[in-house]
C-alpha cells in the first residue's frame, strides 16, 4: 500500500496487519440505507489537512497537521508540510477548523424527564430513541456509556438498532437497570440481600450490559457483592453512590464513581455507616476541599484506583440564573417540553432543590484536586429534564472544565482518553493517533482560543465514515420530550 505512514516506529508485522485490515474494510463497507442521508464523507481513503489537531493526549494544540484515514483507521498524523495525501484520497482543506477525538460520554441517558417544579421530582418519562442517539453523534459523542436506565430494554434495543446500522448514532455500552438498596422509586430495582444483587447482575449481564449502575440507598454489602459479581463476569461497576461513601466504594474496587463532590457523603457529619444523610447534596456546598480529611479522602481514592465522572453541566442546571439554556437544546425539545423546561429554570430560585452557586465552585475545587493527586477524571452529560441535553450537555463541560482551571488540552483529554481509558478502550479509540480508530469531531473556528467555539461541530467520524453534524442535529429538532 503506498504511503503506509503507519507502520512507522510501530513494529512492522503488527501494523502491517492494522493497515491490510483496513484496506479490506475500504473495500467491503458499505454504508446502510438508514444512515447514508446524514453521510457526507466516505471514500477508502480521506485527508483532512491544514486543521488545528488537539489530539486527546492534553499535548498543546498543533497548527496545520493532516489526519490521514484509511478504512475507518487513522493511518498517518503529522506536519501538513511532511504529511501528503496518499495517492487517491479525497483531500479536505479544514483551514479555520479544529480536530479533537470523538468524546467518550460516562453518564449518559436515552430518556427525557418532565419535572414537577416545586418538588424537583420526575413526573413523566419519554424515550429519547430517536433523538438521543442523533443529537450524541450530532455533538461528537462517539461512545456514550448509559449510566443507568429507568428504560433498560429500549436502550439494550436501541444499542443493537445503532450497531446494526438502522440508525445513526454513537457507540452505546449499556448498563441496564438502576440498582439501590430499599427504595420506593420506581425507576429503580430494589435489591434484598446479596444474593439477590449477584442474580440481577447475572441478568443483566446475559441480557448484553456491560456495566452495572449503583444508585443511593445501597449498602456496603449491596455493593460489594455487586462489584464481585460484575467483575467475575468482566463488566464494570459506577455509582451515584450516598448511603456509600466515595473512600467506602473504592476501597470496594468500584470502576466509576460518579458525580463528584456534590454525592461524596463522607463530608456530611455524623454520618452513619450505610445510611443515606439527608443533608447529601447541600451540606457540600460548605465543604472546605484544602482541608486535610478531604485532601486524605481524595488520596484514598486515587490510590484504589477508582476513576470519577464529572457532570458540572448537569448540577449547573440546578443553579438560579447559572445555566444558559442552549440554542440547540431549544430546538431539540418539542414545543410543551421547551416549554417546560424555559419555565423550570426561570423559577428556579424558588424551589427548595435548587443550589447554591458555590456548590458549582467546590466541585469545580474538588475535581482539579483529584487530578493533581493523581486521579483518573472522566466525564459525561447526565442529561434529563433540567435543559442539560444529550451532546450539548457533552460540550458545556467543556467550557465549565476550563472554567474550573483546566487547559483546554487537558478538558479535551478529560472528554476522551479518560473516558477511553475508563471504558477500557484506550488501545482504540480516545485519542488520534496513528492505528487507532477514526473516530473524530470538526470544529468551525478554535476552541482552544474561544471556548464557545466548541458547538461548531461540522463533521463528526465514527469508525472513519463522516456524519453530516448539521443534519443529524436537525434530524432531532423538536423531538425531546416525544421520542
Amino acid at each position: 500500500m503506498r504511503n503506509n505512514v503507519c507502520a512507522v516506529r510501530r513494529g512492522a508485522a503488527l501494523i502491517a496487519c492494522v493497515c491490510l485490515a483496513a484496506a479490506l474494510q475500504a473495500q467491503e463497507r458499505t454504508i446502510p440505507p438508514a444512515v447514508r442521508p446524514y453521510v457526507s464523507i466516505d471514500a477508502p481513503a480521506v485527508a483532512l489537512t491544514h486543521v488545528q489537531l488537539v489530539d486527546g493526549t492534553s499535548a498543546p494544540a498543533r497548527a496545520d497537521q493532516t489526519v490521514v484515514i484509511r478504512g475507518g483507521v487513522i493511518e498517518a498524523v503529522g506536519s501538513s508540510a511532511t504529511t501528503p495525501p496518499p495517492a487517491g484520497a479525497r483531500v479536505i482543506d479544514l483551514t479555520g477548523h479544529t480536530v479533537f477525538p470523538g468524546q467518550v460520554g460516562l453518564h449518559e441517558h436515552t430518556w427525557f424527564a418532565s419535572i414537577d417544579a416545586p418538588t424537583g421530582g420526575i413526573t413523566r418519562l419519554t424515550p429519547m430513541n430517536t433523538s438521543a442517539p442523533l443529537l450524541y453523534l450530532g455533538y461528537g459523542v462517539t461512545t456514550a456509556m448509559t449510566a443507568g436506565s429507568a428504560l433498560p430494554y429500549h436502550e439494550l434495543n436501541l444499542k443493537r438498532a445503532v450497531d446494526a446500522g438502522d440508525i445513526p448514532g454513537p457507540r452505546f455500552l449499556i448498563a441496564g437497570a438502576y440498582l439501590t438498596g430499599p427504595s420506593r422509586n420506581p425507576m429503580f430495582r430494589s435489591a434484598a440481600n446479596a444474593d439477590d444483587v449477584r442474580r440481577v447482575v447475572g441478568y443483566w449481564a446475559s441480557e448484553g450490559a456491560t456495566w452495572v449502575k449503583f444508585h443511593t440507598a445501597t449498602t456496603r454489602e449491596l455493593l460489594k457483592a455487586g462489584i464481585d459479581e460484575a467483575h467475575a463476569r468482566g463488566l464494570r461497576v459506577t455509582g451515584h453512590l450516598c448511603a456509600v461513601t466515595f473512600t467506602e466504594a473504592a476501597a470496594l474496587g468500584i470502576d466509576l464513581l460518579q458525580h463528584g463532590l456534590i454525592t461524596n457523603s463522607e463530608y456530611v457529619p455524623g454520618k452513619v455507616p450505610d445510611r443515606c444523610p439527608p443533608g447529601n447534596q447541600r451540606v457540600q456546598a460548605d465543604v472546605d476541599v484544602t482541608s486535610a480529611p478531604v485532601q486524605e479522602s481524595i488520596r484514598a481514592i486515587v490510590a484504589a484506583r477508582a476513576a470519577v465522572a464529572s457532570t458540572l453541566g448537569a448540577y449547573e442546571t440546578f443553579i438560579p440564573g447559572r445555566a444558559p439554556l442552549h440554542a440547540g437544546a431549544l430546538e431539540a425539545l418539542e414545543p410543551e417540553s421547551r416549554r417546560n423546561v424555559i419555565a423550570l429554570q426561570a423559577g428556579l430560585a424558588q424551589y427548595d432543590w435548587a443550589l447554591p452557586p458555590r456548590m458549582l465552585t467546590k466541585m469545580m475545587q474538588w475535581e482539579r484536586a483529584f487530578v493533581a493527586a493523581g486521579g483518573l477524571l472522566g466525564a459525561g452529560s447526565d442529561p434529563w429534564g433540567t435543559g442539560n441535553l444529550p451532546g450539548v450537555g457533552n460540550l458545556r463541560n467543556f467550557e465549565l472544565l476550563i472554567e474550573a482551571g483546566f487547559t483546554p488540552e487537558q478538558t479535551v483529554q478529560i472528554m476522551t482518553l479518560n473516558g477511553a481509558r475508563i471504558v477500557g478502550e484506550d488501545q482504540r479509540l480516545g485519542s488520534v493517533a496513528a492505528g487507532k480508530t477514526a473516530d473524530l469531531m470538526v470544529v468551525r473556528g478554535d476552541p482552544v482560543r474561544s471556548a464557545r467555539d466548541i458547538y461548531n461541530v461540522v463533521t463528526v467520524f465514527k469508525d472513519g465514515v463522516g456524519y453530516d453534524a448539521a443534519s443529524l442535529r436537525k434530524a432531532a429538532a423538536r423531538r425531546v420530550g416525544l421520542d
